[in-house]
């Protein structure tokens, strides 16, 4: 190829994407839709040339015009990202209660669940109390047959502020493994959701048969009814991930579970700063057994009335029309 020919056949092309670049630089509202397309165009062209000028002519003066040139069309017609504090706000705050409303089928049967696994888990430790000690352990077994519960211990053998990290950290992670357990078809975050309703359904059983049931409620009236729905929210983005899996239509199964497995991690992504909150809260409240249970009750309450109705917020406005 003839250095000269190309030079002479691409300068005119060059010379109008510059201009057009500095009209867009000078100018407060931009180009209208008609420069712009003619700038795209020159951009596809100058990219081109920089690519021949790079094969066949390196080193010389019109490849590091070319160079310079592909480089400010770039950031000219680049796609100029929001500020990441921009785009977590937009998630949480308009993004994310849509993400939610849209989940309703696989939050229905989650709930479903643990409601089941919890009935399951009070009628067979009222059967035979000893079937929760493979919930609470040997040691908390017979405390409780002494009268004594083991979360009267927990705020005084730990410092507050220690303890809200270590409990939404590990609350976080249940999350985390309830939504991944999706990968395994869903059998993951399925037997996760079973254990913690039999669980939670053994240890209220248990409670109230030894005579305890109001000192556990005293501990778990403040955080508990959010702490348990984010479970089951974790475990609803965890059955998209298999739903995605199992069904697709008109796309590869690869592609349907990356798209599920997507919208799933967002779910469940929006409920960790809840997690965060209700460790705070888990730490700093539930264990003051001097404050009313009532009192208790009315937060733990309100925390769940809050993200039902943050979960409610209108989605983001729809584009003008053209």
């Amino acid at each position: 190829m003839d250095y000269g020919r190309f030079t002479a056949e691409g300068a005119p092309h060059w010379q109008a994407t510059t201009r057009l670049l500095d009209r867009l630089g000078r100018r407060r509202k931009g180009l209208d839709l008609d420069e712009l397309d003619a700038l795209a165009q020159g951009h596809r062209r100058v990219m081109g040339d920089y690519a021949v000028a790079r094969t066949h002519f390196p080193g010389t003066a019109v490849t590091a015009r070319l160079q310079r040139l592909a480089f400010r069309g770039h950031r000219a017609l680049a796609r100029i990202e929001a500020p990441w504090t921009r785009r977590l706000w937009r998630f949480l705050v308009h993004d994310y209660p849509a993400i939610f409303r849209a989940a309703s089928g696989p939050l229905t049967v989650a709930l479903a669940i643990f409601c089941g696994a919890t009935l399951l888990g009070i009628v067979l430790a009222g059967v035979d109390p000893g079937f929760a000690e493979i919930f609470v352990g040997a040691d908390a077994m017979a405390g409780m047959r002494r009268g004594e519960i083991w979360t009267d211990e927990v705020g005084h053998l730990v410092p507050p502020a220690l303890l809200s990290s270590q409990i939404f950290t590990n609350n976080m992670s249940v999350a985390l493994v309830a939504c991944g357990g999706g990968a395994l078809l869903g059998l993951g975050t399925l037997y996760l959701l079973v254990m913690n309703g039999v669980m939670f359904g053994s240890v209220l059983s248990l409670a109230a048969h030894y005579d305890l049931f109001d000192r556990l409620l005293a501990w778990i009236a403040a955080h508990g009814p959010l702490e348990l729905f984010l479970i089951v929210v974790a475990s609803a983005a965890g059955f998209q991930i298999a739903w995605g899996q199992l069904r697709w239509a008109n796309q590869s199964r690869r592609e349907s579970f990356a798209a599920a497995a997507r919208q799933a991690v967002r779910l469940v992504g929006g409920t960790l700063p809840w997690f965060v909150l209700l460790g705070l809260v888990e730490g700093n409240v539930s264990p003051l057994m001097e404050l009313a249970t009532s009192a208790k009750a009315v937060l733990g309450l309100a925390l769940l009335g809050m993200f039902l109705a943050y979960t409610r917020l209108p989605g983001p406005p729809p584009p003008a029309a053209p």
